[in-house]
């Protein structure tokens, strides 16, 4: 039962004046709010979090008004244009799949090609259901049924199929894998499904091979989303072409051999910032942490999103000295060499006498350099499980670092994991829950 199933009441209080009209205006600005933060590549779940929450609310709320608020939605649609367009028709989508609404295949023809995020968003983050780890996908296998042929609705609901893991509707689309307009998203699909084949191991190496952006961000989609796609065969591929198309194979790579990953890249000049900061916060090497402190100690100004990536994944946290503007740079300095030597003591680390005034050089500020010479850093603690454990750190990480912990996740426990770092934020906090008591139950 979802939220919005009420039970039958016979006298209900009518609701306040304008509740409705003030319910639906939040929800667009709620969704704006939202496509700015996804889109913003330094910002973190903590930041999606906030509209996801409000935006669930609102959708709730909004739809024990029924066909009122349809056609209130409906109403917005026609008299907005531009940005306050595509959230008005997010909220109508988000409505329709909330109250089941049986005209949703319609909407979806209808509004597909000019606000197809929009649409794609809305059967993707709702209904919103009762339980948390409840889930009902029953407006895709409706989506699914509705669709003729080999479309726009029904490469959509192929699509849909996937990030939400209906498995009901396994059969019917390995059944498209040989229809050439929808083998891609066929593929796609079944990998999330954790039903990836031999065919598909083919399919995302072809498709790397083919060398075009497209058929490369396919191929990355797939090893994404299941890595054991990507044998050693396919990352010889795959590492030389443009990082910026291959960010995929670096986490699996890293995932596989985070030291050989940590030299390999030191030695390529290509690498843009973002990338190379989320290799030393991946790998978490002593020396590359030092090396990376040492360059932001050097820069004027606070250090960018991507440099807390990664003294937040390593050192587990981020001093306020580091990122706040104006920066005092010798304050700031300061504070992240505290951070580090915490993190160096909690693993048992020996500190030079002058530490904490030294060089920022692994020779001078460890007594015994050897010692660090394989030791990861995760969360401000040596990396010694063989899945990283997942904690409320994830939240703070930006969306591309995320998106390569939940790769390394899959790469190391061997399984597929569909999780996307844009999913709604109720979604990706239960997969958190989930992978935190599994890491529990593996302790024990």
């Amino acid at each position: 039962m979802t939220s919005t199933e009420l039970p039958s009441i016979s006298r209900r209080l009518p609701p306040l004046p304008g509740l409705l009209d003030d319910m639906l205006g939040q929800a667009l600005r709620a969704r704006r709010r939202r496509v700015m933060m996804a889109n913003n590549a330094s910002l973190n779940l903590m930041a999606l979090r906030v509209p996801d929450e409000a935006l669930d609310q609102l959708v709730q709320g909004a739809a024990i008004y029924g066909q009122q608020a349809v056609a209130a939605a409906d109403d917005l649609i026609g008299s907005l244009d531009g940005a306050a367009k595509d959230a008005a028709v997010f909220v109508r989508v988000a409505l329709a799949v909330q109250l089941r609404d049986a005209t949703l295949a319609q909407l979806a023809v209808r509004y597909l090609s000019d606000f197809p995020q929009a649409v794609r968003d809305a059967c993707w983050f709702y209904p919103v259901t009762s339980g948390v780890l409840t889930d009902d996908n029953s407006h895709i296998v409706q989506l699914f049924n509705s669709a003729d042929g080999a479309g726009q609705l029904r490469q959509f609901a192929v699509e849909m199929a996937g990030l939400r893991d209906v498995k009901s509707l396994h059969a019917q689309i390995a059944d498209l894998l040989d229809d050439t307009s929808l083998s891609a998203s066929a593929h796609i699909a079944l990998t999330r499904m954790g039903a990836a084949t031999d065919a598909t191991q083919r399919f995302a190496r072809d498709s790397l091979a083919a060398g075009e952006p497209t058929h490369c961000a396919t191929a990355m989609t797939l090893i994404g989303e299941d890595p054991s796609i990507a044998d050693d065969a396919f990352l010889q591929l795959a590492l030389p072409l443009d990082p910026a198309y291959v960010e995929q194979a670096w986490a699996i790579a890293i995932a596989r051999d985070a030291r050989a990953m940590a030299n390999h890249a030191a030695l390529r000049a290509d690498l843009a910032s973002p990338l190379r900061a989320r290799i030393v916060a991946l790998t978490g090497f002593v020396d590359g942490v030092i090396e990376a402190c040492a360059i932001m100690a050097q820069a004027d100004g606070p250090i960018s999103a991507f440099e807390a990536d990664i003294l937040q994944l390593t050192l587990g946290e981020v001093p306020v000295e580091a990122r706040c503007a104006p920066n005092d740079k010798r304050a700031k300095s300061v504070a992240m060499r505290a951070a580090l030597l915490r993190a160096c003591r909690r693993a048992h680390l020996t500190l030079s006498n002058d530490a904490d005034v030294c060089e920022w050089d692994i020779q001078e500020i460890l007594a015994t350099p050897t010692q660090a010479a394989s030791m990861r850093l995760r969360n401000g603690a040596p990396l010694v499980t063989p899945v990283p454990v997942w904690d409320s750190g994830l939240m703070e990480v930006s969306h591309g670092l995320r998106k390569w912990l939940y790769i390394e996740r899959a790469a190391l426990a061997q399984h597929a994991l569909p999780l996307s770092p844009f999913d709604v934020t109720r979604r990706q906090q239960s997969a958190m829950m989930v992978a935190a008591f599994s890491d529990e139950m593996s302790a024990i």
